[in-house]
């Protein structure tokens, strides 16, 4: 009886109505939008999977800075504790006064060394300093000559001559004259200092 007021009053087909609009008026207005979120949603993976990729290669990049980039770090800071931009010639005399002190060399003396003996020691001539090749971003090497004299034993002087090039500062030993005495050995060590003049 009740289904049959509803078929006569017309609700049922009411009702159907509604939801068949309903449901047009759905696929007609949202379809779009969530047609659009899933664009988005799809886009948006994308890009995640862009920045992760991203990401990885930074971490890669600093990873390998961190190695190789350090690496020349060092290798630079030691250079120019190696070569410094000034003669540091107290910083010179101290090191290689401290080798002689280490080493037991007796009577030591420390020079510059000079082209022409007659000179007096105490003004170096210009030739005692001299240009080397150029370094790095066009500096050019200076190099100051200094000759040491001291009395010791054959072992010292092989242990002395040892530790010239192991210092902190550039060292190079250009010559040595060993001469015998009869209570003891005299030596003499020529050797060059580096230093850098930035331009």
């Amino acid at each position: 009886m009740r289904i049959n007021l509803w078929k006569k009053e017309g609700i049922l087909p009411l009702l159907l109505g509604v939801f068949a609009l309903g449901a047009a008026s759905y696929f007609l207005l949202f379809a779009p939008e969530l047609r659009t979120i899933r664009e988005l949603k799809a886009e948006i993976a994308v890009k995640d999977s862009e920045v992760g990729e991203a990401l990885k290669l930074r971490a890669m990049v600093a990873a390998s800075r961190a190695g190789e980039g350090a690496k020349w770090e060092q290798r630079l800071r030691l250079w120019n504790e190696r070569v410094p931009t000034a003669p540091e010639t107290e910083r010179l005399l101290a090191e290689v006064g401290e080798l002689a002190v280490r080493h037991n060399l007796k009577a030591f003396g420390l020079a510059p060394a000079v082209a022409d003996p007659s000179t007096a020691p105490g003004a170096p001539p210009a030739e005692a300093e001299r240009k080397g090749p150029a370094g790095i971003g066009g500096e050019r090497m200076v190099e100051s000559r200094y000759r040491v004299s001291f009395r010791s034993s054959y072992r010292d002087l092989a242990e002395f001559l040892d530790a010239m090039p192991k210092t902190r500062r550039l060292l190079t030993v250009r010559s040595v004259t060993v001469r015998e005495k009869s209570d003891a050995m005299l030596a003499t060590v020529e050797f060059s200092a580096w230093h850098r003049v930035i331009r």
